[in-house]
């Protein structure tokens, strides 16, 4: 895991939209920003930040992500979750 702490997109000199959502607390699960200017997240890497960051058993963060962080992109959440094999 790269680190906890927040990451100003901007100040990186990263364009982001300004209607981008931004997980707070998730910024070492980002692969990278989207065309539209969208943060791209790992779903394995935002399982890993809550098993880290939060302490729960790897069970339980992935439930937290599917019902608090998948659902929101189908309520306008403006983000992207990629899932891979890492």
């Amino acid at each position: 895991m790269k680190d906890l702490e927040p990451i100003n997109w901007s100040e990186q000199g990263y364009y982001l939209n300004d209607k981008a959502m931004i997980l707070t607390g998730c910024d070492s699960a980002v692969l990278g920003i989207t065309d539209e200017g969208f943060l791209c997240y790992s779903y394995e890497l935002l399982i890993d930040v809550f098993v880290t960051r939060d302490k729960m058993q790897p069970d339980e963060a992935l439930e937290w992500v599917e019902f608090n962080v998948i659902r929101l992109q189908g309520h306008g959440g403006y983000f992207q979750v990629v899932y891979t094999d890492i």
